[in-house]
C-alpha cells in the first residue's frame, strides 16, 4: 500500500496496483509498508524506502519522488554484485552495503535470501541509528519473503548469494 493523499490509497498485490484491496485481509506488502514507515519515524534524515525481491521485483515502497521500479531493479544489482564482492574478498555473506554522494546515502541490506531493503537518505541520515534499527527489522522481512515468492522468477528467486544471515 502506498499513500497517495488523505483517504487515497493504491494497494500493491504481486508487485503491481490493484484496485480493491480484499476485505478484512493485511497483505504482506501492507505489512512491509507498515515496517518501512516505522523505520522512517524512528530514524533521521531518511528520504524514503524499498523493498524487493532479489531479482529485482519491487514489493513495495515508502519513497514520495522517484521511480521505485527502476530503483528496485539497481539494488537487486547492487545485491549481485556486493555478494560477489564479499565472497571474493573473503568477507563472507553480503550483508549490508552503504553509498555515499554527494546529497545523501543509498544503504542496501540483505533480507534472507530472497529480499533487499534499501533506504534513501539525505546527508543528516544517521547511519548508526539506521543500522542499529535495521537489524529486527531485516528478521521479520526476512520471514514474511516466503510470499514474495508467489510473483518472483523462480529460476531466479531464492538464488544462493551465501549470506551470512
Amino acid at each position: 500500500m502506498v499513500s497517495q493523499g488523505p483517504g487515497e490509497r493504491t494497494i500493491f498485490h504481486g508487485g503491481k496496483p490493484v484496485d480493491q484491496p480484499f476485505v478484512g485481509e493485511v497483505t504482506v506488502e501492507e505489512l512491509v509498508l507498515a515496517e518501512l514507515r516505522s523505520l522512517r519515524d524512528s530514524v533521521v534524515g531518511i528520504h524514503g524506502s524499498l523493498v524487493a525481491t532479489s531479482d529485482g521485483l519491487l514489493v513495495t515502497h515508502d519513497i514520495p519522488d522517484m521511480e521505485p521500479t527502476r530503483i528496485a531493479a539497481i539494488v537487486a544489482a547492487t545485491l549481485g554484485l556486493a555478494s560477489q564482492a564479499t565472497q571474493a574478498t573473503g568477507r563472507g555473506g553480503f550483508r549490508e552495503a552503504v553509498a555515499r554522494g554527494g546529497t545523501g546515502y543509498l544503504v542496501v541490506y540483505a533480507a534472507g535470501r530472497n529480499a533487499v531493503v534499501a533506504v534513501l537518505g539525505d546527508n543528516e541520515l544517521n547511519v548508526g541509528m539506521l543500522h542499529y534499527e535495521m537489524r529486527d527489522m531485516i528478521g521479520r522481512i526476512a520471514g514474511y519473503s516466503a510470499e514474495f515468492a508467489r510473483w518472483a522468477d523462480p529460476q531466479t528467486f531464492g538464488r544462493n548469494l551465501d549470506r551470512d544471515l
